[in-house]
């Protein structure tokens, strides 16, 4: 009985050993992150998918949302991005990426059924900013189903190069455009115009752009249906 008892205090001490081991473990640091921007119109949702695990509180994401941050601990590991609309599960996307460290990303998916468009970006602070909490910044994309060239307005500002005259965006041209650019800080009315000048969409209210933030502001809808142009303002976590 005295050797059974000692063998019983043996495993016990073990498994408390073992138990307080695992408590002390290290957690994983969040190196970055990626954010799920949703425009496309021809759905009212959409179901995301990374190495075929479902994104929790992505289940689906509505037309017009963006998800909350997915936090990447593991940097230079591939995964694999799938998208389905909502309509009959189509598949939308399927591609891998490779999460760097300290970077955070965004995945925007737009188009059509016939003609599904993604592209992920990477949100970072504008190159020579000393304080980027002093300033405030902002990108622009069209992602509207429409042959226009668009121009983004902020409030009275004369549009920087790089809100003007965007074509619906391909991979390429998304991805070329996720530079983020100084704006003056403020709150304004934002409007989107086409090439001859004409109102295509108009936020509804105002916006704020205060110090330390980076927003990317995008046209979404369809002109077979003009009362689905919408300006969407998502603000981004950059690095």
């Amino acid at each position: 009985m005295k050797k059974l008892s000692l063998i019983v205090a043996f495993v016990a001490s073990v498994a408390l050993l073992g138990s307080c081991l695992r408590g002390t473990d290290p957690q994983p640091e969040q190196v970055g992150g990626l954010t799920f921007v949703n425009t496309f119109v021809e759905a009212e949702a959409a179901y995301y998918y990374v190495n075929r695990n479902a994104i929790q509180g992505l289940d689906p994401l509505p037309y017009r949302s963006y998800g909350p941050q997915w936090p990447v601990y593991y940097p230079g590991e591939s995964r694999r991005l799938e998208i389905y609309s909502t309509y009959q599960d189509n598949r939308l996307v399927d591609t891998t990426f490779t999460v760097r460290d300290s970077v955070y990303y965004s995945s925007i998916v737009y188009g059509t059924h016939d003609a599904p468009r993604h592209f992920i970006t990477e949100d970072r602070i504008p190159e020579g900013v000393d304080d980027p909490r002093a300033i405030a910044a902002v990108r622009f994309f069209n992602l509207a189903n429409s042959d226009h060239r668009v121009t983004l307005r902020i409030g009275d500002i004369e549009p920087a190069a790089a809100f003007r005259n965007r074509p619906l965006e391909t991979a390429q041209t998304g991805k070329a455009g996720e530079a983020f650019t100084q704006v003056a800080i403020g709150t304004y009315a934002i409007s989107v115009v086409d090439e001859e000048g004409e109102t295509v969409a108009t936020r509804q209210g105002t916006v704020d752009l205060p110090a330390g933030s980076y927003t990317s502001v995008f046209l979404t809808g369809d002109e077979r249906d003009p009362t689905t142009f919408y300006v969407g303002v998502v603000r981004q976590w950059v690095n």
